[in-house]
């Protein structure tokens, strides 16, 4: 018996089979219909839609017999992909040195006949056969090998309609998750825009009211609180342009050579007041590293967004530290809070769009649900790698990976 040789582009072959995702399907009327006028036309009880997968042939269609699969090593078909010619045919087998001893041949099958075309898909990858088997030696003839030929074509207009089809799935998917996203977007802007605007609506009346007779320190009070509801919708709508601008391709990334320790620097002074006023303490143990490769115009979103989320996230007369450190071709930055962690739940979800997690900000802070999901982005823009180590009750530590310049 001669096994089936290997053809040279095996692993390419068999991506395209899969991608196909035919294997192991229900049976179809447009395939099976096929067989039966590929079986009438060439005058043969056997017809078959057959598919060579890794170790064995796969039938989509088939007339005549009742097994789904048989072994790749003892097929015609594994034959059939590898050969040449536009048909493969083997007259007799019992007289063919490849096959006359092959399970096929003196088994219950008793194949004597048999002739298949490949069919290829992406020019030069034949991921199978439309065969014809007999169990008696025979020759066809010219009309039916044309015949058998133009089947052939008609098993992979199915192909191709198949990829259309899942084209159309793929397309159909893409907008129902882009509703979804418009409709979190819409539920986000009149949730988080509705209140701070009420509160500037409500306080600006009541200055317009009552000016007169209000105190300096009510005066001053109210104005305060219009500055921090300003402050929060234009966090908000900044997130979302940024979002908008690095989803549609319009923020670049030009990696270049720094240290990275007085951008943290710069950070930590930046939200040195915020910590303050939750009486949470900012410690920093910066050693002296190499430079990173990164984009120093980016790198500044990301520490402000993880300093300020630990910040956010910890109770008052807590901690929050941060670190510098190399580790072989990689120079890491820590920042770790004593929060109340995160749940498996919310590190699954924790870099997501539009997320809202379980845990919430301890002092009355805001969160649009996007400051991670940028993050994220941004960090494997500069090709560098962000992941979060956390335990419920014992806080999280968020780490971020640049390699050494």
């Amino acid at each position: 018996m001669q096994t089936p040789p290997i053809p040279q582009n095996e692993t390419e072959r068999l991506q395209a089979l899969r991608d196909l995702k035919l294997l192991d399907t229900p049976a179809e009327e447009n395939f099976d219909s096929i067989t039966r006028i590929a079986s009438e036309i060439c005058g043969v009880p056997v017809a078959l839609v057959s598919l060579i997968d890794q170790d064995r042939q796969w039938f989509k269609a088939k007339h005549g017999i009742d097994i789904a699969e048989t072994p790749r090593e003892i097929s015609f078909c594994g034959h059939a992909i590898c050969a040449k010619d536009e048909i493969f045919t083997v007259t007799d087998a019992q007289k063919d040195p490849r096959f006359f001893d092959t399970p096929l041949v003196i088994g219950d099958a008793n194949v004597r006949f048999y002739a298949g075309v490949p069919l290829h898909v992406d020019d030069d990858l034949a991921i199978g056969t439309l065969c014809v088997m007999d169990s008696q030696p025979r020759e066809l003839s010219d009309s039916q090998i044309a015949a058998l030929k133009a089947l052939k074509q008609q098993v992979l207009s199915q192909f191709e309609l198949r990829r259309h089809v899942k084209g159309l799935q793929q397309a159909n998917q893409q907008l129902e998750n882009l509703n979804q996203e418009k409709n979190e977007f819409m539920g986000i802007l009149a949730h988080d825009l509705k209140n701070p605007l009420s509160i500037i609506k409500n306080l600006s009346e009541e200055i317009e009211e009552d000016l007169d007779a209000l105190a300096a320190d009510e005066l001053q009070s109210m104005v305060h609180n219009i500055q921090q509801s300003s402050n929060k919708m234009t966090h908000l709508i900044m997130n979302l342009l940024d979002v908008h601008a690095l989803e549609a391709g319009k923020m670049r990334s030009h990696l270049d050579e720094f240290d990275l320790r007085p951008h943290i620097e710069q950070s930590l002074a930046q939200y040195q007041p915020a910590a303050k006023r939750k009486q949470i303490q900012l410690l920093s143990d910066l050693t002296d590293v190499g430079n990173i490769q990164a984009d120093s115009a980016h790198i500044g979103s990301v520490l402000d967004n993880l300093i300020s989320n630990a910040i956010k996230y910890s109770p008052l007369n807590t901690q929050v530290s941060v670190r510098l450190y190399q580790q072989g071709d990689k120079i890491g930055f820590e920042v770790k809070d004593q929060g109340p962690g995160l749940s498996e739940s919310d590190q699954k979800a924790l870099f997501g769009k539009f997320q809202r997690l379980s845990a919430q900000p301890t002092g009355g802070e805001h969160s649009s649900g996007l400051g991670l999901y940028f993050v994220k982005k941004l960090v494997l823009l500069m090709q560098a790698t962000i992941w979060c180590e956390s335990h419920l009750g014992e806080g999280a530590r968020f780490i971020v990976e640049f390699k050494v310049a």
